[in-house]
């Protein structure tokens, strides 16, 4: 977990504060405390491990060296550190954003609070749009999982599995966050337009459950969808809401070990999922392709070889220099493959 910091000087540290104004503040190379008061500051924390603390208005902070804690305030606050944004990890919590420099010496690990977006030096980040996702529970975030699976069939990237995540957190239904994935190249290509009924809903079923359904399902979900009496979209829905369904009291023994073994492989599949994108974070959507395909059957060794090959991507990606943005999630959903 990151810790809440605590946001009043330190014993020893003379604070600096601006004026009710707009003000521009520079810190030293020690460690500094700083609180802008006023609206629209430039605050500049220079070296060591400073506070910074923006203020009311729309602000612009940079702690330089050192593991600073940065509060915006109100208002629209940009925070600027020094690098490339394949150079940092974002870590969210329920209590605050840590963002890490794994350059090592240059910006430090950075406490955020109440900042809006990261001004990398290649391109500017919207924080904001991806960090109420601490909110969710571990059930709605499997839930977004088994949709990238079934629309997809890859782990989700970290990026867009936060960004619907947070819409979620923020009102939007799971349905119509699913319903914006029907436009998309990927699911295109995954579900190609000239599919008809039979051939879609046997795709869906591979995807979501490794197998083809069986005769009287397949048939009734073709009239269903023939009939349009359901969308594309919300078939999908229904066939992950019904793999995870508990059987019917009259049900077969045959039936039984059936919707076991659909609930183990979905679950299982999500476990992969969720590896790649929340306790790794990682956003690169080949490796997660590869990832998936290599699950293939959802037998232990074939999920011992996802994880290992998503354990190399992360490996690769935690290079300063060559490796990706990561963007990952604590405190909310534990590792599916921790070692206890």
């Amino acid at each position: 977990m990151v810790a809440l910091p605590d946001l009043t000087p330190p014993d020893g540290v003379i604070p600096i504060t601006g004026t009710s104004a707009s003000n521009i503040l520079r810190g030293t190379d020690g460690a500094d405390f700083i609180d802008g008061v006023g609206n629209g500051n430039v605050i500049d924390g220079f070296g060591g491990d400073d506070t910074l603390i923006g203020g009311p208005g729309n602000d612009i902070l940079q702690g330089h060296s050192g593991n600073d804690v940065i509060s915006g305030g109100s208002g629209i606050d940009y925070f600027w550190v020094s690098g490339d944004r394949s150079s940092y990890s974002v870590t969210i919590d329920q209590e605050c954003v840590e963002l890490e420099d794994r350059r090592g010496e240059m910006d430090g690990t950075d406490t955020l609070l109440s900042v809006e977006f990261i001004d990398f030096l290649d391109q500017t980040w919207n924080l904001e749009i991806f960090s109420n996702v601490a909110s969710l529970s571990e059930q709605a975030f499997r839930s977004f999982i088994e949709v990238y699976i079934a629309y997809f069939d890859r782990a989700p990237d970290a990026e867009g599995l936060f960004f619907y995540g947070t819409a979620f957190a923020n009102g939007t239904s799971l349905e119509e966050s699913a319903a914006t994935f029907l436009n998309s190249t990927e699911y295109q290509a995954t579900y190609p337009p000239g599919l008809n009924n039979q051939e879609f809903a046997e795709a869906v079923y591979n995807n979501v459950l490794g197998r083809i359904p069986d005769q009287l399902g397949l048939d009734f979900w073709v009239g269903v969808l023939d009939s349009g009496a359901r969308s594309r979209d919300v078939f999908i829905l229904e066939v992950l809401n019904g793999a995870k369904a508990p059987a019917p009291g009259d049900a077969t023994q045959d039936f039984i070990d059936q919707k076991a073994a659909d609930v183990d492989y979905l679950a299982n599949k999500t476990d992969i999922g969720l590896y790649f994108a929340v306790t790794k974070g990682m956003s690169n959507v080949a490796n997660a392709t590869t990832a998936m395909q290599l699950f293939d059957d959802g037998e232990q060794p074939d999920i011992d070889a996802a994880v290992a090959a998503i354990d190399g991507f992360y490996a690769d990606a935690l290079d300063p220099e060559n490796g990706e943005f990561l963007l990952q999630l604590v405190g909310v959903v534990d590792d599916p493959f921790a070692i206890a």
